[in-house]
């Protein structure tokens, strides 16, 4: 066992004895080097635990239901004991990955056992018991893997729910974007906050699906977003969530590009359809901007471009999108130069490549022959690249320059 596991160990103990307080702990902990983590049992563990669902599920009818109950039981009580030995004993990695063979049996046993007796259910009750118990592994035992093993398990819930019975579980979009959202802003880790940022974009669309409502909504469901990133004090959360809603609002923008014609052909009268989208959109909107005001926010106004409804415009609608993406990308590689942020200049320049080859899509798919299509395509994406990347190695050179 080396220094830093032993500390872990021990540290335990003397925490629970309350001779030092978690805070001082983890400052001692950093002063020692931290091994790098073999990821293979983790991968390893995943592999095994849909092994064993693939080899049981497929022999599950030549089996007694007695003989059936002790696999489920023994699988999942030896699993979970050998992980919490291994954990005890110093192999965090490998006890892991089996306690996690073990959330993994119990999800299957769920749906095992319900198969086994008969029992029908029509909404995502399984799901919730399953992503419980993954979150109380991680309550117990605080581990990356628990946590985005309980996003996996509530996000594949709500799509099965969605998509098979037209359902929504608030129940387990409850425990999806507020219990993991909870343990998301403790953790306080980027790569935490980008995860859920993905899950929650899931669960949005699981609602949308299940109450049969166009993709405008996704426009709310990223604005909202947003606006947790500016109430959010984490600056990691501020970031994870503004990228994503950003991302998220991008896309919304080119599916209008796309498809907006055969949205206002079917929704002639989507305005008094979606009364309550637009009321919803300016009032988060309205919030967002007195929240802004309020604090002395002097972030970029201009995002709230990305959110306005320019399919009100009928028919140009798709070509104000496709502008819209166009200056907003513009907008920021410039500010990018101004402020000489290469982060925002890397963005800009992939936001405007993108939005690039998004028009030429949408311009040229049917007039060109496929072929030129392609081609002509890959060249004028190799330009503009290549113009960029000039554009920005001398920016660089010009600011070394002046530094030294």
């Amino acid at each position: 066992m080396n220094e830093r596991k032993w500390l872990e160990k021990e540290g335990s103990k003397w925490m629970e004895k309350g001779m030092i307080e978690r805070e001082q702990l983890e400052g001692i902990l950093s002063l020692y080097e931290k091994k790098n983590k073999n990821l293979l049992p983790i991968l390893g563990s995943i592999l095994i635990g849909l092994g064993v669902l693939t080899f049981v599920a497929s022999n599950w009818s030549n089996m007694s239901d007695v003989f059936r109950l002790t696999i489920i039981c023994g699988a999942l009580i030896g699993f979970q004991l050998i992980g919490f030995h291994l954990v005890e004993k110093g192999s965090r990695t490998l006890g892991t990955a089996l306690i996690g063979i073990g959330i993994i049996i119990f999800g299957a046993g769920i749906f095992l056992t319900a198969q086994m007796f008969h029992i029908v259910s029509y909404n995502a009750a399984a799901f919730i018991f399953w992503m419980l118990v993954a979150l109380l592994f991680y309550m117990m035992l605080p581990n990356k893997y628990f946590y985005l093993l309980s996003l996996v398990i509530g996000t594949a819930g709500l799509l099965y729910s969605a998509l098979s019975f037209q359902v929504f579980s608030f129940s387990l979009a409850f425990l999806v974007v507020v219990a993991a959202g909870y343990v998301t802003f403790k953790e306080d880790h980027p790569l935490f906050y980008y995860f859920y940022s993905i899950t929650y974009t899931i669960t949005g669309i699981t609602f949308l699906v299940a109450y049969d409502l166009t993709y405008i909504w996704m426009t709310v469901i990223f604005l909202l977003l947003y606006g947790i990133s500016e109430w959010t004090r984490s600056e990691k959360g501020q970031l994870a969530f503004k990228n994503i809603s950003i991302l998220g609002s991008l896309a919304v923008i080119f599916v209008h590009v796309f498809f907006l014609g055969e949205l206002i052909h079917y929704e002639e009268d989507i305005l008094s359809n979606d009364l309550l989208y637009f009321i919803i959109l300016i009032g988060i909107g309205a919030l967002i901007g007195w929240n802004k005001i309020r604090r002395n926010i002097q972030s970029n106004w201009v995002d709230f471009a990305l959110f306005l409804p320019l399919f009100l415009f009928g028919d140009i609608g798709d070509v104000l999108y496709l502008l819209l993406a166009f200056g907003y990308s513009l907008f920021i590689l410039i500010q990018g130069y101004q402020l000489e942020e290469s982060d925002r200049i890397n963005r800009g320049t992939f936001l405007f490549l993108i939005s690039t080859l998004v028009a030429y899509i949408q311009l040229a798919w049917n007039f060109l022959p496929k072929s030129m299509f392609f081609l002509a395509g890959g060249i004028l994406l190799f330009i503009l690249s290549w113009l960029l990347e000039r554009r920005r190695r001398k920016w660089v050179h010009k600011t070394k320059g002046g530094q030294s």
